[in-house]
C-alpha cells in the first residue's frame, strides 16, 4: 500500500480509548495503525510506536500533521512529539476550524473534534443529509444536513464500557468475551449476556435511526454510517445502516485539513 510521494500527511486522532493515526499520500490512505491512549507515555515512547508506522517514510517528507483529540492532556504530549522530532506544519482540527459548518448553538468549542471530523468526512464523502453513528468509549449518534447544519449529537456509554460496568457491578456475572449472539433469549448467562448488552445496543441505535428520520422528514435520502472499531460486532444487527466506514474520521480529518489549507 506504501507509495513513494515525495509529500506525506501524518492524521492523528486521539481519542479516550485509542489513537489512531493515518499516513495520506496524494490523499489516499495508505497506511493506518491504532494503540492504547495513556496519559503515562512520554512522547518518545508514542514516537517508538510510531515507527512501524513511518518505517517507508522519510521524516523530512512528513509536511504537515493533522490532529484532532478530546483528551487535552495527550494534545499536550502528542504537540511535544511533533516538535522534537518532525519539522512538519501542525493543523488542529476542532469545531471553531472553518469548515463552513453551521452550528445550533453560538459557541461550538464544546463539540469534539471526532464528532467535527464526522460531519465533516461524511459531508465530503456521501454529500448527503447523515446519520453517523461511532462507536467509541462512548456512542455517538449525530445528524449532519447535506446544507452542513450540524443538527445535535446523542452520547450513550459505549457498548463495552456498558459490559465492563455491568460485570463490575454484579458479583454473580463473570467477564465475558464480546461477540455477536446467536440467539435472542439466552439458556445460559454467557448467551443472556450476550444478547442483552450486544442486541441492546443494536436496538437502541435502531431506535435512534427511526427516531431521527421521523424528526426530519423533509429529509428523504437520510445516508446511515457506522463506524469505530466494533462496528462489525452490530452491522448485521442494524437494519437500517447503510455504510461500514471504519475510516470516516481519519478521513474527515484530512479532509478538514485539504479545506482549511486552501
Amino acid at each position: 500500500m506504501e507509495k513513494n510521494d515525495q509529500t506525506t500527511t501524518l492524521v492523528v486522532d486521539i481519542g479516550n480509548t485509542n489513537i489512531t493515526c493515518g499516513i495520506y499520500q496524494q490523499d489516499e490512505l495508505v497506511r493506518f495503525a491504532r494503540f492504547y491512549s495513556s496519559a503515562h507515555r512520554t512522547a518518545d515512547e508514542y514516537f517508538s510506536l510510531l515507527i512501524p508506522l513511518l518505517n517507508s517514510v522519510s521524516l523530512n517528507n512528513i509536511t504537515n500533521v493533522v490532529i484532532g483529540s478530546v483528551v487535552p492532556e495527550l494534545m499536550r504530549i502528542w504537540m511535544h512529539l511533533f516538535h522534537k522530532y518532525l519539522s512538519a506544519e501542525v493543523w488542529e482540527i476542532n469545531a471553531l476550524s472553518p469548515l463552513g459548518l453551521k452550528y445550533k448553538v453560538d459557541n461550538p468549542s464544546f463539540i469534539g473534534a471526532d464528532l467535527i471530523a464526522n460531519a465533516f468526512g461524511a459531508l465530503k464523502k456521501y454529500d448527503s443529509d447523515c446519520i453517523i453513528i461511532d462507536l467509541g468509549t462512548a456512542t455517538t449518534i449525530q445528524f449532519i444536513t447535506k446544507e452542513g447544519s450540524f443538527e445535535g449529537t446523542a452520547i450513550a456509554p459505549g457498548l463495552k464500557v456498558s459490559a465492563d460496568t455491568l460485570f463490575e457491578k454484579a458479583a454473580l456475572l463473570s467477564q465475558i468475551e464480546i461477540v455477536s449472539p446467536s440467539v435472542l433469549l439466552g439458556t445460559n448467562t454467557r448467551d443472556a449476556l450476550l444478547s442483552g448488552i450486544v442486541n441492546g445496543h443494536a436496538y437502541m441505535l435502531e431506535s435512534f435511526i427511526q427516531k431521527i428520520k421521523t424528526q426530519y422528514p423533509d429529509c428523504h435520502n437520510i445516508i446511515t454510517i457506522l463506524t469505530g472499531g466494533i462496528a462489525d460486532l452490530v452491522y448485521s444487527l442494524i437494519p437500517s445502516i447503510d455504510i461500514v466506514d471504519k475510516t470516516i474520521t481519519l478521513d474527515g480529518f484530512y479532509l478538514a485539513y485539504k479545506t482549511i489549507r486552501h
